[in-house]
């Protein structure tokens, strides 16, 4: 696990603090700001599928002269959960494993576990997290060492709501800033899920208005000039170009229509977002 590799999660944290200069990053909490910074970075597709296991993938394909970066979003999602995935592939986009390994030479180290916590280090703020943290423990009354269930949920929620991440995003932070032990994991998980009429409680009871919202974005007209593009220029298959316009419902291009790109799975160039 990256986290308790101090060497690892300073080099991470280095890596971030770059990049929010480089490109003007002000607000220490990003949450859903992610997708425009996403957007500056590479081409990205907004699309609702029905295959729940599909979060997000990042490819890179060859285009003209030169290469063009693609992120593809499931946004059958709830809004926190797009957030996530958009932080993880924007890492993906930056390099931020290859940079790690490279700084470090630590060619060892897991791809996708450094960039879920570069996503973490992103949206889930040291300091801050700390900080809202310890306000809704004395807020509860926590006096530990023991928590009970319903604090724990409610702590979450606060949280997920309050960074707009996903639940497992909140109790993996908890892990790696050694708030719980790492063997918890799964007795937080299953405790959190084992509550979900308390979760939609707490969203109403709270107006937490960043949960449970589902925003089935979808933006067409980019995944036709897409498609189009790549027809044009030969990169996909007749086959595999004929399968995107099923996948998406759309008809063959004739004027000024184009193509997914975003969503080219089959190459086996593509992630799945870990939470």
């Amino acid at each position: 696990m990256i986290g308790k590799n101090k060497e690892v999660v300073n080099a991470i944290q280095e890596f971030v603090s770059t990049k929010r200069q480089e490109n003007d990053i002000v607000n220490k909490i990003i949450r859903d700001d992610v997708f425009a910074i996403l957007e500056k970075q590479c081409v990205v597709l907004y699309y609702p599928l029905s295959d729940d296991k599909v979060e997000g993938c990042h490819i890179i394909k060859p285009l003209g002269n030169g290469v063009e970066q693609f992120v593809f979003i499931n946004t059958t999602k709830e809004v926190q959960e797009q957030t996530w995935t958009a932080a993880h592939e924007l890492g993906h986009v930056w390099e931020v494993d290859s940079y790690v390994k490279h700084m470090l030479n630590r060619y060892d180290l897991n791809s996708e576990d450094l960039v879920n916590r570069f996503a973490a280090e992103l949206l889930l703020p040291q300091e801050i997290f700390h900080e809202e943290l310890r306000k809704r423990l004395i807020e509860y009354g926590y006096k530990g060492p023991k928590m009970q269930e319903d604090i724990m949920v409610r702590l979450v929620t606060y949280l997920m709501n309050y960074f707009c991440t996903p639940y497992k995003a909140i109790i993996r932070r908890f892990i790696e800033l050694d708030y719980i032990d790492e063997d918890a994991e799964e007795t937080f998980l299953k405790g959190f899920e084992g509550q979900r009429s308390l979760y939609d409680c707490l969203i109403i009871e709270n107006q937490y208005t960043r949960l449970g919202t589902v925003n089935r974005a979808c933006s067409i007209e980019a995944v036709e000039q897409d498609i189009n593009l790549l027809e044009q220029n030969g990169i996909f298959s007749d086959k595999k170009i004929d399968r995107l316009r099923k996948m998406f419902r759309l008809e063959k291009a004739k004027a000024n229509l184009g193509g997914l790109y975003t969503w080219g799975m089959a190459d086996g160039q593509s992630d799945k977002s870990g939470n």
